[in-house]
């Protein structure tokens, strides 16, 4: 059976490699230039490193669990704290050179493609039609397949098969992300993590050499949502002067050597469909990510998990 993933960030990837161990023939396919959605890491100049995505993961599934125990044994992941206001005792994990390579991890034996705008799936018979066009990254292709699993946010995917079959409506918050290069360790406590209930710019503050992530200094903060909603038409370059304002008690006396912001239109779904997945057309659509598993990256392994669930049991009937 030949089962095309749109998608190659945790549910993505957790949904073909599972797939593929069924004996079934997988392609992942992705828009970016790496693997990893929102387990997103960026070079910043100077040599220093910042996640500007998810910056760690909490595990509360047997599932998971299983699979987290693996990663900490080769090294992929790291237990970076039990809590950052205070230790609650419930371990927060990194991924130990960056979240960007934990997916690289998951990529190894999988037939990915990066640098694939997918837009459009269509009908060919009982088969489907996934198709591209050309980039200044790559030529334009399409492929067919027997069964595609969709993991895109719920706005894109359902753009992907429209007329083809009806999604429900979802809502995301969005958000934007700063990373800063310093030449000197930011004004964050131990352990390197502050999550904010009351500030009015930020949600999240993260020193990534404290996490491990960067050998040389390196901050990333995150806005809130509504920040990012009121200002997220803004020109770049007052955006990140303000941006930048905002977060100078963190930064503390350090000079800054490099600059980067990011804006994450779909960072959060709120609230989750009931269904870890969602199958249609006979089950040759399958629809996943973290508006179906929970909004962490532990429910988008979930989700993939029953996605490939829902593929095996399809091949299995078909």
């Amino acid at each position: 059976m030949r089962v095309v993933v749109i998608g190659a960030g945790m549910a993505g990837l957790t949904a073909a490699r599972l797939i593929g161990a069924g004996g079934h023939d997988v392609t992942v396919l992705d828009k970016g230039r790496r693997p990893g959605g929102r387990m997103a890491t960026r070079q910043l100049d100077g040599g220093a490193s910042a996640d500007h995505g998810a910056q760690f993961f909490t595990v509360r599934t047997e599932e998971f669990a299983a699979v987290v125990a693996g990663w900490l044994a080769d090294g992929t992941v790291r237990e970076w704290c039990r809590g950052f206001s205070s230790d609650d005792g419930h371990p927060r994990f990194a991924a130990a050179h960056g979240m960007a390579e934990l997916a690289a991890r998951m990529c190894v034996g999988l037939d990915v493609r990066a640098s694939v705008h997918v837009d459009s799936v269509r009908s060919a018979g009982r088969r489907w039609m996934v198709s591209w066009p050309a980039t200044p990254r790559g030529p334009g292709g399409a492929i067919e397949a027997d069964i595609v699993v969709l993991t895109p946010p719920i706005p894109q995917s359902a753009a992907l098969v429209a007329g083809v079959v009806a999604l429900p409506e979802w809502n995301y918050e969005p958000m934007i992300s700063l990373l800063v290069a310093l030449d000197d360790r930011p004004a964050v406590s131990h352990p390197g993590g502050i999550q904010f209930d009351d500030d009015p710019t930020w949600s999240w503050i993260g020193d990534n050499v404290a996490k491990g992530v960067s050998a040389l200094p390196a901050v990333t903060l995150h806005t809130r949502a509504d920040v990012a909603v009121a200002r997220w038409d803004e020109d770049d370059e007052v955006l990140r002067e303000d941006l930048l304002l905002a977060a100078a008690p963190w930064l503390g006396a350090a000079k800054i050597i490099d600059v980067h912001m990011h804006r994450w239109r779909y960072a959060t779904p709120v609230g989750s469909h009931p269904a870890r997945c969602l199958s249609k057309a006979d089950g040759r659509l399958v629809f996943a990510g973290d508006a179906f598993g929970g909004p962490r990256i532990e429910g988008a392994f979930l989700s993939g998990r029953a996605a490939a669930a829902a593929v095996l049991h399809a091949g299995e009937t078909s």
